[in-house]
C-alpha cells in the first residue's frame, strides 16, 4: 500500500506527458497549435518582443494536414487561412512551408515555415515578409 501512491503519481505524470505530444505513426489529420510567444524583426528597427493583440496575431493555429491548410481567427476577431506547399515528416520533427502571394492586409507577399517536435508537441515558427521577420513559438497538440 505504501508504494499505491507513487505508483499512481507515475501513471499520471506519464499519462501527462504523453498527451502532449504524439508518437511519429499516430499524426492526425488535425493539429491545434497555441502560439505563447512573439518576436518582430524588422530591417534596421531591431528585434522586440510583441503581444498578439499588437500584431494582430492568432492565439490559435488549426493546422489541416489532410487539406493542407492552416487556419487561424486573428485578435480583431477576423479569420485567415493558409495554403501548406511542403509538409516534410522526419523522426522528430514535422516541416510546414508556404508562400502567400496575395495577403490582403500586407502590400507583398508572405513565406512562413513550422517546425513541430514530434515527441513534445513544441512548435517554431516564422512569417516572413518585406524586411520583417515574425518568429512564433508555442506548443501543439493532434486532434
Amino acid at each position: 500500500m505504501k508504494y499505491a501512491r507513487p505508483t499512481i503519481a507515475l501513471i499520471a505524470a506519464s499519462l501527462l506527458g504523453i498527451s502532449s505530444g504524439w508518437a511519429e505513426d499516430e499524426i492526425k489529420d488535425t493539429v491545434i497549435c497555441a502560439t505563447q510567444e512573439i518576436h518582430v524583426c524588422a530591417l534596421y528597427a531591431g528585434c522586440a518582443r510583441v503581444m498578439p493583440p499588437e500584431i494582430n496575431a492568432p492565439d490559435f493555429i488549426k493546422i489541416d494536414l489532410k487539406e493542407m491548410k492552416l487556419a487561424a481567427r486573428r485578435y480583431d476577431g477576423s479569420y485567415g487561412t493558409l495554403k501548406i506547399d511542403k509538409k516534410t515528416q522526419l523522426p522528430k520533427l514535422l516541416l510546414l512551408q508556404g508562400v502567400n502571394s496575395e495577403p490582403e492586409e500586407l502590400k507583398d507577399g508572405l513565406a512562413f515555415s513550422i517546425a513541430i517536435q514530434v515527441d513534445t508537441g513544441r512548435m517554431a515558427g516564422s512569417a516572413t515578409t518585406t524586411e520583417t521577420v515574425y518568429s512564433f513559438l508555442g506548443t501543439c497538440h493532434a486532434l
